[in-house]
């Protein structure tokens, strides 16, 4: 038997037309319009020459500071690539895994032993490097099924990530090819940010399943109720980071980093395979003026070394997370005393992304900037194991309330299959407006790296969280699968 519905609590997506160009097309609840400055951003970019379908604003629309395009968006491309319709740093993702506890399994003493060896297995920061530059490559060029194999994991569930976990799997570059996009220091990166949660609002999560609002959804994803699951935010880190300035200026690179990276721009770009003075130019142009957006031809040749590059990043990404996936068993093993414990992949995407996809009847280059790629059934492989349900997506809340996993439907080409990555601006919104009460009796251990001792968050109503999932559900992007309460966090 399914579980409970969720409030109605929205209206259809309505397109905002443009003076000039495409429009927008807003997804949003009773209690979340779109932020007016965002709204107005979109409009300008959706009469960009190069976009080529309405602009996709999601309920989680916000706009950071210093980033050209706002969060929760998706942006849709003929034949060109436009870096800073995304995150500078790609494939930013989230992972959620399934394991053999129960909600009765975490006692205080188990969750104190279990984030004491997750710290000492996952450090905040590391001083030698967890790779080798050949191995950084290898991921580089295979993705997660690599690390799959070194960090002890199933490689069948390499197939619940998107694209299996390597996006580069047709291309097929050799070594040199990887090597020839990058920079000496870029690798380093590498090196060193592997096996890494990160800081910022990255995040490590024990959840326990509280709704089984799919019934059938759930058992094919191993999900049942008062089950422990793992959710963790981390991405393609510092070279991620590094590749995603080198190809692009950026408003968020420091005037520090900007002086940095010039002279690695210079040698990777202008001393590197040029064409002699024509290609100089062109690639100055490309890379480095002083633009907010400029659109780079995917079948040229510069087009073709960014394509690689944002490539690069997204197998790094997933290959990082596969390793934390390993990692993380490794310390539950340490803290349950059980050599033979497993754990299981249930989904992995990401939501910074840049890449052709078939939308509808056309392939476009979709640009997804903190949205999640939400492909319905009948865009999946007929050998998917999520082929009967669509692929599921995280929706985190935030770690004083609940999260949703929900499944994709084939609805969601109207949103470019784009939905919410998650719902933490709008719970800050919907708590500023007082519309959030406190939840008695429960509470969320928060660990950091900086003190042994665990902050206890008192729990809030999830009126946010079920506003963002209901948009998707309205809008026939996805349907809502389960509900998951946080109970400890490590946050760095």
């Amino acid at each position: 038997m399914n579980g409970p519905a969720l409030q109605e609590v929205v209206g259809a997506p309505r397109l905002v037309k443009a003076v000039r160009g495409r429009g927008v097309r807003v997804y949003a609840g009773r209690n979340t319009p779109p932020e007016p400055a965002a709204l107005e951003r979109l409009l300008w970019v959706s009469g960009l020459p190069w976009v080529a379908a309405p602009v996709v604003a999601l309920p989680d629309l916000h706009w950071k500071d210093r980033l050209e395009t706002p969060s929760s968006t998706a942006v849709a491309t003929a034949s060109h690539i436009v870096p800073s319709f995304s995150s500078p740093s790609q494939n930013c993702g989230m992972n959620l895994l399934s394991t053999p506890f129960g909600e009765e399994d975490l006692t205080d003493r188990f969750l104190d032993d279990l984030m004491t060896s997750l710290r000492e297995i996952i450090p905040k920061r590391r001083k030698e490097p967890a790779l080798g530059r050949d191995e950084v490559v290898r991921y580089c060029r295979s993705g997660a099924p690599a690390a799959a194999e070194r960090f002890g994991l199933d490689p069948g569930d390499c197939a619940r990530i998107e694209y299996g976990g390597n996006v580069l799997a047709e291309m097929r570059p050799d070594d040199e090819a990887i090597v020839r996009v990058m920079d000496r220091a870029c690798l380093d990166a590498g090196r060193y940010s592997f096996a890494f949660i990160g800081g910022g609002n990255h995040f490590l999560e024990l959840q326990v399943v509280t709704d089984l609002i799919d019934a059938e959804a759930c058992r094919l994803m191993g999900l049942s109720s008062g089950q422990v699951v793992a959710m963790f935010h981390t991405g393609s880190e510092r070279l991620g980071h590094d590749l995603g300035r080198l190809y692009t200026w950026r408003r968020k690179t420091t005037s520090r980093n900007r002086r940095r990276l010039f002279w690695r721009k210079v040698r990777l770009h202008l001393l590197r395979d040029a064409g002699g003075l024509s290609g100089m130019m062109r690639r100055w142009s490309n890379h480095f003026q002083r633009e907010e957006y400029v659109a780079i031809p995917a079948g040229s040749p510069d087009g073709e070394r960014l394509e690689l590059s944002l490539g690069i990043a997204a197998n790094y990404g997933y290959a990082n997370r596969a390793a934390v996936t390993g990692l993380i068993q490794r310390a539950m093993r340490r803290a349950a005393g059980r050599s033979d414990l497993k754990i299981g992949i249930v989904a992995d995407l990401s939501h910074n992304t840049i890449g052709r996809e078939r939308i509808g009847d056309q392939t476009l280059w979709v640009h997804r900037h903190n949205a999640a790629r939400a492909i319905g059934p009948s865009a999946l492989p007929a050998d998917h194991p999520y082929r009967s349900i669509g692929h599921p997506v995280m929706v985190p809340g935030t770690n004083r309330t609940s999260s949703f996993v929900i499944v994709a439907r084939d609805g969601s080409s109207a949103s470019l299959h784009s939905v919410d990555h998650g719902a933490g601006r709008t719970v800050e919104r919907f708590e500023r407006a007082g519309l959030l009460r406190r939840v008695e009796g429960r509470a969320t251990r928060k660990y950091t790296y900086a003190s042994p001792a665990p902050e206890i968050l008192e729990h809030l109503s999830d009126e946010a969280i079920e506003e963002v999932v209901s948009v998707a559900g309205k809008g026939g992007l996805a349907r809502a699968a389960a509900r998951t309460r946080p109970v400890a966090v490590l946050k760095a």
